[in-house]
């Protein structure tokens, strides 16, 4: 379950987003599914599992971020997002504990999608937190 703290983030990221792109925005969904870690993190994982989230992906995740703050047509992320990004990857880590986390990607340019794919294997407990963001 995610924690106030995150959840807090997570509404403030979204009402700043808002104000930025009146008609779209960024938007987050949140699943939890009990006994599903071994089906649904496995059949989302392209690569070996990761227990941490490589720089290079980090980056991509603050550039979403930054992006849906208002600042359209980004190419690289600036420190700050970076450490939004990274501040956020530790909370998640603290609130659901997972040992092994995948981070899809997808920009069309006027949208872009995140999907933080997340398992914890001693209870084979799956969790994904999806940022979607749109201009309208």
């Amino acid at each position: 379950m995610l924690s106030l703290e995150t959840l807090k983030e997570l509404e403030a990221l979204q009402e700043r987003s808002h104000e930025a792109y009146p008609e779209g925005g960024l938007l987050y969904t949140y699943v939890e599914a009990a006994n599903q870690a071994h089906c649904r993190f496995k059949c989302v994982t392209p690569r070996e599992n990761l227990s941490h989230v490589p720089e290079d992906v980090l980056k991509e995740l603050a550039r979403l971020l930054q992006v849906s703050q208002g600042e359209y047509g980004l190419e690289k992320a600036d420190p700050p997002f970076i450490q939004q990004a990274s501040d956020l990857m530790d909370k998640l880590r603290t609130d659901v504990s997972f040992g092994e986390v995948y981070i899809s990607f997808e920009d069309k340019g006027t949208d872009m999608e995140a999907i933080i794919h997340m398992a914890r294997r001693t209870d084979n407990r799956y969790f994904s937190l999806e940022l979607w963001w749109s201009i309208d």
